[in-house]
């Protein structure tokens, strides 16, 4: 684990450490705002290759290692889809908002069948706002099948808590193998509860449209050749390893022990101190990098949402630098020891902290921002 610590350092050379309009405009200054569109669009084609090359070997192949492969193949691109498209529905990744748009529709909605609507809405809008504050972000909330929060596996009474002490450890592994069904869920009944408030917002019908594409491409279409058993079961199997890469992909950044719970009266806090103090990075090789789409470099993504991909290690050595200088945390995991800790926390919980500014004491070297 690699944690930035706070040092008196003289830096009249480096104005941009000493405010975060400064650090904003230093950023600007080096063109980090700026859009790699074509790498963008290259690397997504990747993906959809990978992902196009996983199902036609799947379907060739004949051998048990080589229908392994075909299933690696597949979750890799998959993954990669869904890191990407991530980017776009923050609009990070094209200089053309339509485009960012139809990349985030086609992504999300055909391929994997997630609603954009309510993914921006509970992601870009709900936890980039309140990163693990109780009450406000909902993404660490597994009630009433787990909880992950130390208070509430303590003392929840009864049954409930029995449970949750002595019997989630065990079926939690089970249960989120299915977390791509409930994401599809969740956002379906969002999308129709839009939609019956307002009928004229065309965005909801291009979403429901979309997902009208997905059952079509992913169920209707190949049981042309296929017996529907085979196919709703290879579509079982696609959403149980979708599942399990988005968990352990989604909750490194965040349920880990390093990336703190807050108390519900802290989504007043400085936002820099409750970003910084509730996400961690993740160390990947070059490979990691591109399958993940920036998600390693979580800390720069939730501090300036607009950056792409592509520019993040770059602007994670300016914020990293910002960080040890005023005094804010800047926490980098391995990958596996990241995933053996998100694994962990469902036994051995997180306690919530009650106030940001106490729980870091080398805030007090912070700088006037």
């Amino acid at each position: 684990m690699e944690t930035t610590q706070s040092t008196s350092v003289n830096t009249p050379d480096k104005h941009y450490l000493s405010s975060i309009s400064a650090l904003k405009k230093e950023i600007k200054a080096r063109g980090l705002y700026k859009k790699d569109t074509k790498i963008v669009l290259l690397h997504l084609c990747m993906h959809l290759i990978c992902t196009a090359a996983g199902i036609t070997l799947f379907i060739l192949s004949s051998h048990l290692l080589l229908a392994l492969l075909a299933t690696a193949l597949l979750l890799v691109g998959l993954l990669g889809i869904g890191t990407h498209t991530h980017n776009s529905a923050h609009y990070a990744s094209t200089n053309s908002k339509k485009l960012d748009n139809l990349l985030s529709y086609f992504g999300d909605v055909v391929i994997l069948g997630f609603s954009v609507n309510y993914w921006q809405y509970k992601h870009n809008i709900v936890h980039h706002k309140n990163p693990n504050i109780v009450g406000h972000d909902f993404d660490f909330d597994f009630a009433p099948f787990f909880t992950v929060i130390k208070n509430e596996k303590e003392n929840t009474p009864g049954l409930h808590g029995f449970y949750y002490r002595y019997l989630q450890g065990i079926i939690f592994p089970i249960v989120i193998g299915f977390l791509a069904f409930d994401i599809q869920r969740q956002g379906l009944a969002y999308l129709l509860g839009k939609m019956r408030k307002d009928r004229t917002e065309i965005r909801y019908f291009a979403d429901l449209g979309c997902h009208i594409l997905h059952i079509f491409l992913w169920i209707v279409l190949p049981s042309l050749w296929f017996e529907m058993t085979d196919v709703l079961l290879f579509y079982l199997l696609r959403n149980m390893l979708l599942s399990y890469a988005l968990f352990f992909t989604l909750g490194a950044s965040h349920l880990v022990p390093e990336a703190v719970f807050a108390a519900k009266d802290q989504s007043s806090a400085d936002f820099f101190l409750k970003q910084t103090a509730t996400t961690i990075n993740i160390q990947t090789n070059r490979y990691g990098k591109f399958l993940m789409s920036g998600l390693d470099y979580q800390i720069e993504h939730h501090l300036f949402v607009g950056v792409c991909y592509t520019k993040l290690p770059k602007l994670s050595t300016l914020v990293k630098e910002y960080c040890e200088v005023n005094g804010y945390s800047h926490t980098t995991l391995g990958m596996l020891p990241s995933w053996l800790k998100v694994i962990g926390v469902f036994y051995v919980s997180k306690p919530v902290i009650n106030d940001l500014e106490l729980s870091r004491p080398l805030l007090k070297h912070r700088l006037p921002t």
